[in-house]
């Protein structure tokens, strides 16, 4: 059977081989400058790489496009998007949705189209965040000895989301951390190392941030959450401009 062409002359990109492998399902697209006339730029990931997968040309493959597009239709619409976009591809039990990583902006389908605002429930709430410090216990697990992270995220409008990721090593029983929440201060514990949130949670940070408007239709600026390691305790706790 011939090659579907959804998109004429869409040229080649990089692909990872989990996608080809269908061993991961596609979750992140980057487009770069073009490194030759065939190069589109177009760079895609799975939701099972790893740091250690997209640093190694081993893993990655040159595709055709449409033929990536046989494997997920979503990305025929994000074609077209400039050199410079980072999104992430969201399922939630429906239709395909893509995302600015860096601001939870949706891309496609545009907001406007959509019928209903995201679910700021608070059951929904709670089983965003709980994937979400799950996520952020994994995304640490190679770091040894921590046993407490201490999370912050802030995003502003037009520059991507800052974060900072501190990793202490607790003591038996219960930290008190309401001055770290409060006012910043730090708990007097051992300081283990300073880490980097993959752009995978702070994608799902931003989604979270985008279901979470306030009566005055505000989104949260700063997002500070703790989290420890075997994941038995987390909190959240959002800061408005």
């Amino acid at each position: 059977m011939a090659p579907i062409e959804f998109i004429p002359n869409a040229g080649a990109c990089l692909v990872t081989t989990h996608v080809l492998s269908g061993d991961g399902r596609i979750q992140r697209m980057v487009r770069e400058a073009a490194q030759n006339p065939l190069d589109n730029g177009w760079r895609i990931m799975s939701d099972i790489d790893a740091d250690e997968h997209l640093t190694n040309t081993e893993y990655w493959r040159v595709a055709d496009y449409n033929d990536v597009c046989s494997l997920e239709p979503a990305l025929i619409d994000v074609w077209a998007l400039p050199v410079g976009s980072d999104l992430h591809l969201f399922r939630d039990g429906g239709d395909p949705r893509i995302v600015d990583s860096a601001t939870g902006r949706q891309v496609i389908p545009p907001a406007a189209e959509m019928a209903a605002a995201p679910s700021a429930d608070a059951h929904d709430v709670a089983k965003r965040e709980d994937a979400i410090a799950s996520e952020t216990c994994t995304a640490l697990s190679s770091i040894p000895d921590w046993t407490l992270a201490l999370n912050s995220v802030t995003f502003t409008d037009g520059s991507p989301p800052a974060n900072r990721c501190l990793l202490f090593a607790a003591g038996e029983g219960d930290t008190d951390l309401d001055r770290w929440f409060s006012g910043g201060v730090l708990p007097p514990l051992p300081f283990v190392a300073e880490a980097t949130l993959p752009p995978g949670t702070i994608a799902h940070l931003a989604h979270h941030r985008e279901a979470m408007p306030d009566a005055s239709h505000r989104l949260w600026s700063t997002m500070d959450y703790a989290v420890q390691r075997d994941g038995q305790f987390y909190f959240f706790a959002c800061r408005y401009r």
